[in-house]
């Protein structure tokens, strides 16, 4: 791969993490705003409710990453998709494919750990469960890309898993855990095809 292949699979990935930005983040902003301001905060009802068959918990595990009890738990939340968001855009070739599992996988674990009587919500769980997939990746699937990612954002990533799973009033351990162990999952199952890359190398020469 030439300088100028290089350079064009730089520009596509970056294109790749704008889009990621969008997808993720301003469905998660937009409704934050509408269920304030419109809906009185009702959105929320639709969190994970565990081991329930209603509508509600149903809509939950799909949906339960874009809501939100407060502006300091979306910032938080949004603060540190902003780092995994790009790592994923950088180095995952099926990204937005792979979100959404983590979304559905990470809302199906919470659904199945989180503790009766309680409802989850926030993109926190998608957060850990992404943390899980690039682990799991680095040190099952050989995933250079993000092994690297680990070791450059690690001491941040270690420190955040570290306080995430630590039992907190008002902070869904669930949510945290059970998004960490689909994460590790998925991503020690998944394998980077590498040959797309190739071609793709090779279509712009």
């Amino acid at each position: 791969m030439n300088w100028q292949s290089l350079l064009s699979l730089i520009i596509v990935r970056l294109k790749q993490v704008i889009g990621l930005y969008a997808f993720v983040l301003v469905p998660m902003w937009v409704l934050f705003f509408v269920n304030n301001i419109f809906l009185f905060g009702l959105w929320n009802i639709f969190g994970i409710a565990p081991r329930t068959f209603d509508l509600r918990s149903i809509v939950g595990v799909f949906a339960s990453w874009t809501m939100h009890g407060d502006i300091t738990h979306i910032i938080g939340n949004s603060l540190t998709l902003l780092q995994i968001l790009f790592l994923f855009g950088l180095f995952e070739n099926n990204a937005y494919r792979t979100i959404l599992k983590l979304i559905i996988a990470s809302g199906v674990m919470t659904w199945l750990i989180g503790s009766e009587s309680s409802i989850h919500i926030g993109a926190s769980g998608l957060c850990f469960a992404m943390l899980g997939f690039m682990i799991g990746g680095a040190v099952f699937a050989r995933r250079w890309g993000y092994l690297l990612a680990c070791i450059v954002m690690g001491a941040g990533f270690w420190f955040t898993i570290k306080q995430g799973l630590m039992p907190q009033q008002g902070i869904s351990f669930a949510a945290h855990f059970g998004g960490l162990c689909a994460g590790l999952l998925l991503g020690a199952n998944s394998k980077h095809h590498y040959s797309s890359v190739a071609k793709f190398s090779s279509n712009i020469r």
